[in-house]
């Protein structure tokens, strides 16, 4: 996982884009981000409002490796898997792992005590490996079934899933109360109302025009599935352990991304 930053009140920081996309871009991936040390950089809870941009340039590398192997002549699916690959080895497979703890926490615990502490261990359980396995196939699917459209909207639809999946993260984090006090996610602090807002902006402005290649409602209706993803996920989170963890916001960000594909896919059929 990329460091984490020392948490701000963002309300008082200058607007830094450049340092806020570097920051986003180096926590949300693998990535060696050039200068990412030497230009100021902002607390990460300011930063999340380049979580849609760092996204949309996540979605979009992957869409170019999909449609690389579809230029090579791979089998269709052998694409999608090579896709698959390096967008986990890009991200560090950061919010699959999240899906993965998340899927034993909430439902192979019996208690909150007792979901906290399954989070928190690094090992997988059949609640994780399944929801893995199931996530992995759909995703599969998803890029497959992507190629059968032009090159463009390809790496349009997916720069605009991968953004606006990552705005629905900055959501979760301003909108919902941590679930402990020294975890990934209190650590970072919460963003402010405006980050939320502009994250919310950028993400939704890309998922609309990618809609809008498809139909004057799908990306409406993609968010309108990212937005109701969320709040089933903050509501179940709440419920079971009483706020949000990391680990919770990397499943949103699975979850969302998928409903999302399925949804604009669904309107192209």
């Amino acid at each position: 996982m990329s460091d984490t930053f020392s948490p701000e009140d963002d309300k008082a920081v200058r607007p830094r884009p450049i340092s806020e996309f570097l920051v986003a871009l180096r926590f949300l991936t693998r990535l060696p981000i050039p200068f990412a040390r030497t230009v100021d950089p902002v607390p990460l809870a300011t930063a999340m409002r380049a979580f849609a941009l760092a996204g949309a340039v996540i979605g979009g590398a992957i869409g170019l490796v999909l449609e690389l192997g579809h230029h090579l002549h791979l089998p269709d699916l052998m694409a999608a898997g090579l896709a698959l690959a390096f967008g986990l080895f890009t991200t560090g497979a950061l919010h699959e792992d999240g899906l993965a703890d998340t899927a034993d926490g909430l439902f192979g615990g019996q208690t909150r005590e007792h979901r906290l502490e399954i989070m928190r261990d690094s090992r997988i359980g059949s609640y994780g490996a399944s929801a893995l396995a199931l996530a992995f196939m759909m995703k599969a699917g998803a890029y497959e079934a992507l190629l059968a459209l032009p090159f463009w909207q390809v790496i349009l639809i997916l720069a605009a899933t991968g953004a606006f999946s990552r705005t629905m993260v900055v959501d979760m984090m301003w909108a919902t109360r941590p679930a402990r006090s020294d975890g990934l996610s209190a650590s970072v602090g919460r963003p402010s109302r405006s980050t939320g807002l502009v994250s919310i902006l950028l993400g939704g402005a890309l998922a609309v025009v990618a809609g809008w290649s498809i139909g004057p409602l799908s990306g409406f209706v993609a968010m309108a599935v990212g937005v109701m993803i969320t709040g089933l996920m903050r509501r179940l989170a709440s419920r079971l352990v009483g706020g949000q963890t990391g680990d919770i916001c990397g499943a949103v960000q699975v979850l969302v991304e998928i409903g999302m594909l399925a949804s604009y896919l669904a309107s192209i059929g």
